[in-house]
């Protein structure tokens, strides 16, 4: 996931093609601690709210705000389970 975030920083994947493929990768993903899902939701779903809106403008400010604040929670998250 982290390694996608950083190809999104890069432009070599848009937005718009991020967002579902994080949520594919956790699909794919087993944890032993079963409250990391729900906390990993707690961060993507704005990034999918900004994803789904598509009619509205919405500045590379906040999706790479929100995509950083993911990316945040992968890297606490991975140090310490």
């Amino acid at each position: 996931m982290i390694k996608l975030i950083d190809e999104f920083f890069q432009n070599k994947v848009t937005f718009n093609y991020l967002v579902p493929s994080l949520e594919g990768l956790l699909d794919n993903s087993e944890f032993k601690d079963k409250d990391i899902p729900k906390e990993w939701y707690d961060f993507w779903t704005p990034l999918e709210i900004i994803n789904a809106e598509t009619e509205i403008n919405v500045s590379n400010n906040e999706k790479e705000k929100v995509t950083q604040e993911m990316k945040n929670y992968l890297l606490r998250n991975l140090e310490t389970h």
